[in-house]
């Protein structure tokens, strides 16, 4: 039986940027999985004002290889659409369209992906891995988990998940009826932003009223300062990757609005937005904005859901009736399924987290000689960089690298940043 050299299993945007990646290198044998039909990369949050909030160009290759004929910019000339993209002056792109140049890489990749194809079964035997999906059997002497999040709601409200309480990433999302309803949305980042003005906008129809609630102290903005963006960049991923990891979580608190802010231009479309519905069309008194709000308690008389919160501006306890909650508070990393089989061969950190190395591969039983990557499993080892697609390719690169056991890509030749975080040098 063939026996590949890595099978990828998941297929969103860090494991297409590996298999094209791959594919310019010619002499890797690789396949990646996706239980999907087909690619799609968050459509339920998929709106029309959804935008990327990192450059074009820091797309799936071009990084860490401008010539790799996956890049967004080839997808542009190939499609026709190069000069009017220039046209539009725009250094970012919406997510539908970045969507659709991953499926166009996809279909580019055709004989390297498989959809529909849903790991049930892994096991590591005779020093290569054994895959099992709808009843095929592969084998691999290496593999990449790039399944993606878990959507997460407090554990208040986990047991009252249902067709009007839910999370953001849902198909609920796309059965949604608003019309006469009164609604809150949970979670005051760039998602819940886009599903509560999407909401007042009347996508699903029109509501009685919606309330947006938020632990942050206000609708915080995106910090693209040039300084910070340095978080962004080989150079501070690998500084960071040799401090003691005591010191990790609090700096990855304190990066928070590195990435978890809001885009600013779509907080000032959304305030020019709600002035002229409240204050020239006489509208919009039943849309509201609650900062500094911790939902702590959920409770279901009948069809209406009661809401209870702590106000930590005011010290004081408050409730909110609401017909549908639409819970927008993010994600948990989970140890994937796939790999339970083997999971008494892995090792994971005090928090049950994947302890990765430098090069993106679990510590594992058979590091020496069989590879496991983790793709977006190790923002406690790599830092805020991590779960963004900023640096999607020079971490492929980094991993093509390790499995070529050679300098293929070029992963190291990153100028020095202006700010120095790691060890001081007069150099």
């Amino acid at each position: 039986m063939k026996t590949y050299d890595l099978i990828g299993i998941g297929l969103g945007p860090f494991n297409l940027s590996l298999a094209a990646l791959l594919d310019e290198t010619k002499n890797v044998n690789s396949l990646f999985l996706e239980k999907k039909e087909s690619f799609s990369w968050h459509s339920e949050v998929m709106f029309k004002d959804s935008v990327m909030q990192t450059s074009f160009l820091k797309d799936l290759v071009t990084p860490i290889s401008p010539t790799n004929p996956h890049s967004f910019l080839n997808y542009l000339v190939k499609k026709g659409l190069f000069y009017a993209h220039l046209n539009t002056e725009r250094s970012s792109v919406t997510r539908r369209e970045f969507e659709l140049y991953c499926q166009w890489v996809v279909e580019n990749l055709n004989d390297k992906v498989s959809f529909s194809s849903e790991v049930t079964d892994l096991k590591f035997e005779n020093n290569v891995f054994e895959i099992t999906s709808n009843g095929k059997t592969y084998h691999s002497k290496n593999i990449c988990v790039g399944t993606g999040l878990t959507p997460w709601v407090p554990e208040f409200a986990q047991d009252q998940i249902s067709a009007t309480c839910f999370h953001g990433k849902s198909p609920n999302l796309n059965n949604l009826n608003l019309n006469d309803k009164k609604v809150v949305v949970v979670g005051g980042g760039q998602t819940g932003l886009e599903v509560f003005r999407n909401g007042f906008q009347g996508k699903w129809g029109k509501p009685k009223k919606i309330t947006l609630i938020s632990r942050r102290h206000t609708l915080e903005p995106l910090d693209e300062s040039p300084f910070t963006n340095e978080y962004f960049s080989p150079n501070y991923v690998n500084d960071f990757y040799k401090i003691d990891n005591s010191f990790k979580p609090a700096i990855v608190r304190h990066q928070r609005f590195a990435s978890d802010g809001n885009t600013p231009q779509y907080l000032m479309d959304l305030y020019q937005e709600l002035y002229e519905l409240k204050h020239i069309h006489g509208e919009g008194k039943n849309i509201k904005i609650l900062p500094q709000r911790r939902a702590v308690n959920l409770e279901t008389h009948g069809d209406t859901k009661r809401l209870t919160m702590f106000n930590f501006f005011t010290g004081e306890t408050e409730q909110i009736d609401a017909d549908v909650i639409i819970f927008c508070t993010g994600f948990k990393n989970l140890t994937p399924k796939c790999l339970d089989s083997i999971s008494h061969l892995i090792n994971f950190d005090s928090d049950k987290r994947f302890v990765i190395n430098q090069n993106f591969g679990i510590d594992w039983k058979h590091s020496d000689t069989n590879k496991i990557y983790a793709l977006n499993f190790g923002r406690h080892i790599h830092g805020i960089a991590e779960p963004q697609t900023s640096l999607m390719a020079w971490r492929s690169g980094m991993i093509v690298n390790d499995l070529l056991n050679e300098y293929y890509f070029p992963t190291e030749n990153t100028k020095d940043n202006f700010t120095q975080h790691g060890r001081y040098s007069d150099d």
